[in-house]
């Protein structure tokens, strides 16, 4: 019987196969290896200059050299159990995971060829996949993620971070499995993301936005402040604006006071970043775009990549999709690790990677 009383864990059918009081049947760990298909060292140029990470006298020294980042096709339970079993328990610093959200969807990828709309039809390892999340209604799919978060966890480095990007379907259910499995001690925020996107209902307001939920190993873990820059216009006299001195709160005169800024003049002030972020959906003009069901803009994996990460450090995303976690963090200069059972995914993952190598849109740590 657990003895905390202030423990709280959420149940559903067959979650444990037995039901002794307390005893919570353990996870399946097979050790299955990797098969190498490729192996790719393409150096980066950029307007014709080859560029490298770092210059030679800053190379952060828990960046080895000779690492290969890994691209892993597979189901990403057999992917992360292997993954401890070879070493990589406690070495991955931060976890990004979009996994599905309950909405019924099948595996079924929708995408463009040239001016074409085309469908790919689930493979058989997909469809299997698809019937074991979904046949059992949530109770199927809360084990399905409940499994899979307790290897996350036992990946994760000691100062390292989670973010599990959700909606509304699940969200609720998914934060009291992670208060479980990370503690609830360990929840750090609940992160809003607001969009603008097409679609009304008659019925209810509008669904504008998902919700990330930030989680750590432990009390003991990487954070770096981020700031943003947000517009105000004219009437806000900047000279009133106050903060504290951690930024955290800015305070302004009732506006209309300055008369030294021109009616219609925007001004600009950089504040704390805060938990509801208003990032916009990818343009469908945008060069990042691939038409990918479920991309999420690079804008947004910034965010959490630099808030939770340093140069060299390792980012897992074993729910790539579309490969958005990955190229950031190529991008940033951080390791990384992807996997996806969806064979299109990794296709469409690799060159997105491949393709950074002549980008010109290299980002900067700020």
């Amino acid at each position: 019987m657990i003895e905390n009383k202030k423990y709280v864990e959420l149940l559903w059918h067959q979650k444990y196969d037995k039901v002794d009081l307390g005893e919570k049947t353990p996870i399946e760990k097979p050790n299955l290896p990797f098969q190498t298909v490729e192996t790719i060292n393409k150096p980066r140029i950029k307007e014709g200059v080859q560029q490298f990470l770092y210059p030679e006298d800053e190379w952060p020294k828990d960046y080895p050299k000779d690492w290969k980042n890994l691209l892993i096709w597979g189901d990403n339970k057999l992917v992360m159990s292997s993954l401890i079993k070879q070493g990589w328990a406690g070495k991955i610093n931060l976890i990004y995971i979009d996994p599905p959200f309950f909405t019924g969807a099948d595996f079924t990828v929708r995408t463009k060829l040239g001016d074409e709309e085309i469908e790919k039809e689930p493979s058989i390892i997909e469809e299997r996949a698809y019937k074991d999340t979904w046949s059992g209604g949530i109770a199927s799919y809360l084990k399905y993620m409940y499994e899979r978060l307790v290897l996350m966890r036992e990946l994760l480095a000691e100062n390292g971070s989670i973010y599990v990007h959700l909606d509304w379907h699940v969200g609720h259910y998914v934060k009291v499995m992670m208060d479980e499995i990370f503690g609830y001690e360990n929840f750090r925020n609940e992160i809003v993301w607001n969009y603008i996107s097409g679609g009304i209902s008659q019925k209810a307001f509008a669904r504008k936005h998902d919700v990330i939920y930030l989680y750590t190993k432990s009390e003991n873990y990487l954070f770096n402040y981020l700031k943003e820059r947000k517009e105000k216009y004219a009437d806000i006299d900047l000279a009133e604006c106050l903060e504290d001195e951690k930024g955290k709160f800015i305070w302004y005169i009732r506006p209309g006071t300055n008369p030294k800024v021109p009616d219609g003049v925007k001004t600009y002030i950089d504040g704390f970043m805060q938990d509801v972020w208003q990032v916009p959906i990818v343009n469908p003009q945008a060069e990042e775009r691939l038409a990918f069901d479920t991309q999420k803009p690079e804008t947004l994996l910034k965010r959490i990549i630099l808030a939770s990460s340093n140069p060299g450090d390792i980012i897992a995303d074993f729910f790539c999709g579309s490969g958005t976690t990955l190229a950031v963090a190529e991008k940033l200069g951080r390791r990384w690790i992807g996997s996806d059972l969806s064979k299109f995914a990794i296709q469409v993952t690799r060159k997105r990677l491949l393709d950074i190598h002549n980008s010109k849109d290299l980002m900067e740590e700020g």
